[in-house]
């Protein structure tokens, strides 16, 4: 990627009015045609940029994260050496750049017509393009986020959680609690140091029973998961916990949920000694054995997973990545082959790699609804004279 890093700081030469407006709306007003930006005001906007992004990231709790999760890649740390930092955040700033001062400019513009300054909006598009690259390449953390964000929204709305300190919109630093009469910068100081540790040890655990769920297709197992996941939450109160950051609940839960999908995503089982239900199959344990199936049985099966994936309540991409996957499956590899690695599989159906684990669980779980609905089937008509049901072509899903 071309490094439109400004190698010298800025020295703000760049004749300014006498009401200051912000760099960025005196960058996009000095946008003009093909003429090349003021060289000074190019350089404000971007240290702006670049220090609007990293605010960000810390506000989100990405800046302990890898940058992978933002999808910057060959850095393993935002606080690493600073050579290594500056090349991941200058990538990172001419991504956003792009993103805002190229594909939006015209908005921008047509903004400047009816406002003086468009800071604000400028603040606004660079959330849009953090929040869009974590749904992107963190979609572990992403939903996780999402899913527990909600669920303790709607607990203050119904009066069984309150904000006692930060924004009330329900961020990182919120801190939440169960009673209103707590002070909040006391509610604060309750839950750190050894007590988020305690906290988020106990969080950890939720994993091992919701996750899977959590993290499937949405549907009825879903919604009971996330029901599971708020009775935890509202349960806290018993188990001592009267007070807590926002953070020291989500951090935990989705750091150890991106790790036991990464060990799903590399075919390996959760580390010894967690107390767990089994992991999730990798992909090449989801495939048929070779074990024999009529040919009738084999063709409800197809046609049962084919139709409950189109009438799944997802998005449109999950859907088709879905499909995809389920026809490779099925045309290429229903004689038991070896599945490609996820590399493979992510290069030859254009899936996202990162997204595989989670299509695989979910098309077990429709699998095995279909295998459920054809054993009733047979069940529900008379045996053939000395026979029975044969085993699935499918049972090792």
């Amino acid at each position: 990627m071309l490094n439109l890093e400004p190698s010298i700081r800025c020295h703000h030469a760049w004749p300014r009015p006498a009401a200051v407006p912000s760099v960025f709306t005196a960058f996009v007003r000095s946008l003009q045609g093909e003429e090349t930006p003021d060289a000074d005001l190019f350089r404000d906007a971007w240290q702006s940029l670049q220090a609007l992004l990293a605010s960000e990231l810390r506000k989100r709790g990405l800046w302990q994260s890898p940058p992978c999760y933002v999808g910057i890649y060959g850095v393993e740390r935002w606080d690493g050496a600073e050579a290594e930092r500056a090349h991941a955040l200058g990538e990172l700033v001419a991504d956003c750049y792009a993103f805002i001062f190229v594909e939006r400019l015209r908005s921008l513009k047509r903004q400047l017509l009816e406002k003086e300054d468009i800071h604000g909006l400028v603040v606004l598009n660079v959330r849009h393009f953090l929040h869009e690259r974590q749904r992107e390449h963190d979609p572990v953390g992403y939903r996780l986020f999402e899913i527990l964000r909600s669920l303790v929204q709607e607990a203050v709305a119904a009066g069984r959680l309150h904000v006692l300190g930060g924004d009330e919109r329900v961020r990182n630093e919120t801190v939440l609690g169960f009673t209103a009469s707590a002070v909040g910068t006391a509610a604060a100081a309750a839950c750190t140091g050894a007590q988020a540790a305690d906290l988020g040890r106990l969080v950890v655990r939720w994993n091992d029973t919701l996750l899977g769920d959590l993290l499937g297709v949405r549907g009825h197992r879903q919604a009971a998961a996330v029901e599971g996941l708020r009775h935890r939450v509202l349960d806290l109160a018993a188990q001592g916990v009267q007070a807590f950051r926002f953070k020291d609940l989500l951090d935990p839960l989705k750091n150890d949920a991106r790790v036991r999908w990464a060990l799903l995503a590399n075919g390996t089982t959760r580390p010894a000694g967690r107390r767990s239900r089994p992991a999730e199959p990798a992909a090449r344990d989801l495939l048929p054995e070779g074990v024999a199936e009529s040919r009738q049985g084999l063709q409800f099966l197809t046609r049962c997973v084919s139709a409950a994936i189109r009438r799944l309540e997802t998005d449109a991409p999950s859907r088709a990545h879905l499909s995809a996957l389920w026809q490779f499956l099925r045309n290429e590899h229903a004689d038991g082959e070896r599945v490609p690695s996820y590399r493979q599989l992510s290069r030859r159906l254009r899936i996202p790699r990162e997204r595989l684990p989670m299509l695989f669980t979910a098309l077990r779980q429709l699998a095995a609804r279909c295998r459920a609905a054809a054993q009733a089937r047979r069940a529900a008509r008379p045996l053939r004279p000395g026979g029975g049901s044969r085993p699935s072509r499918f049972s090792s899903w």
